[in-house]
């Protein structure tokens, strides 16, 4: 009885040792950034963060907010991007957290400079994760960081970030996550397209008022870490027909250059075949669309249809490639395929300097369209019937 009552002693004075939860922080007394976004201004790095109210982020059970909550934007500046860093946290009133960031965006002049030396501070830390998405913009990063989601729902529930729903609903500029973008990044072969995000202030009307929204517009390239310039949508028609990744992409039929009907493509089969014989490498693209027949505004022919289809696939992907080479650019990332599938014929051309992209890089296109159906209504919808059933 004596050695249990010195244990129960013992043990009592144990549990003053213990430090318990001395250094937890509620929930609401942290800010929870959700975006970066980084420039070059004055010999500086400029480093921004978004950072939202997580109790307006959740839906409450009384419905939505009236207004949309505000976005709060933090500024820090330095000569690197770790000083520019602290000096953000600095002038911060409760501690930061980083672990909800699920966006960055880097400025046009970021991206001339090199954003090989923002790598290490943006991987570096463990908790900034791997599946953020990315873009480039030519527009003040402030704003747009700043909210330009609909009103009554959160500056999460935008473009920037859940970019993948939108681009299912119209696939043309694929937007990508961080990871897919360090890996192409280091990739020597490969050319990686960031999204240009910008502001639009005359598509949106709430109340017989404009309002801001965020839209992509084009794509900056970039090259074994070389910014090779910018490209807008305008000339990038033939990139959805080159990405297998497309989910829902249009054409407009015409005849005589009159609209006669719209398809759209559910399904993109590419081939890239490089060809190694001659003193430069060349490429063959088989290109297989699966599509369906979208609007019809007068009657036409499926076969008009088919053959009006691949003869626009066809021009569009020919002049995308020509926009590019403008530049010096493969938008296309066609080296890439000839990496993977070659690889000691990439590198003697390598070697020779000679696998930049030329006019005569593209040696055929072969497209194919195939249309799977005409939706709910058939072919004939768009003429009105005879009242007494003659053809």
């Amino acid at each position: 009885m004596k050695y249990a009552r010195i244990a129960c002693a013992l043990l009592l004075l144990a549990t003053t040792l213990l430090s318990g939860c001395w250094d937890q922080k509620s929930i609401q007394d942290l800010s929870y950034l959700s975006a970066f976004g980084v420039d070059f201004i004055n010999d500086e790095y400029v480093l921004y963060a978004q950072s939202v109210d997580l109790s307006n982020v959740a839906k409450q059970e009384t419905g939505s907010q009236p207004e949309s909550p505000p976005a709060a934007i933090s500024i820090g500046r330095g000569k690197t991007l770790m000083s520019a860093f602290d000096n953000l946290q600095k002038n911060s009133q409760v501690p930061l957290f980083l672990g909800f960031v699920s966006s960055l965006v880097f400025h046009e002049r970021i991206l001339q400079k090199g954003i090989i030396t923002t790598h290490d501070i943006l991987n570096r830390y463990g908790l900034i994760r791997y599946t953020k998405w990315v873009f480039a913009t030519r527009e003040p990063v402030d704003k747009i960081l700043g909210n330009h989601s609909l009103t009554g729902f959160s500056p999460l529930t935008s473009l920037l970030h859940q970019p993948k729903d939108v681009y299912q609903q119209r696939s043309f500029i694929e937007p990508t996550q961080f990871y897919r973008f360090i890996s192409n990044f280091w990739d020597p072969s490969n050319t990686v397209l960031l999204p240009n995000v910008t502001i639009y202030t005359h598509s949106w009307k709430e109340n017989n008022h404009y309002t801001s929204r965020l839209s992509i517009d084009g794509v900056h390239a970039l090259h074994r870490g070389n910014w090779k310039g910018y490209f807008p949508s305008r000339d990038l028609m033939g990139l959805r027909w080159m990405n297998k990744d497309t989910e829902f992409a249009g054409l407009i039929i015409r005849e005589n250059n009159t609209p006669k009907a719209t398809v759209r493509i559910k399904h993109v089969g590419l081939q890239i075949v490089p060809l190694t014989t001659g003193p430069i490498p060349r490429y063959k693209l088989k290109v297989h669309l699966l599509g369906f027949v979208r609007e019809l505004m007068s009657p036409v022919s499926p076969a008009h249809i088919q053959k009006n289809s691949e003869e626009q696939v066809r021009a569009q992907i020919k002049d995308t490639f020509l926009k590019g080479l403008k530049k010096g650019t493969d938008l296309y990332g066609l080296e890439k395929e000839l990496f993977k599938k070659d690889y000691r014929a990439w590198r003697a051309y390598e070697k020779e300097h000679r696998t930049a992209p030329t006019a005569d890089s593209i040696a055929s296109i072969h497209v194919q369209v195939h249309l799977s159906d005409s939706g709910k209504m058939k072919m004939n919808s768009s003429k009105y019937p005879d009242p007494l059933g003659h053809e």
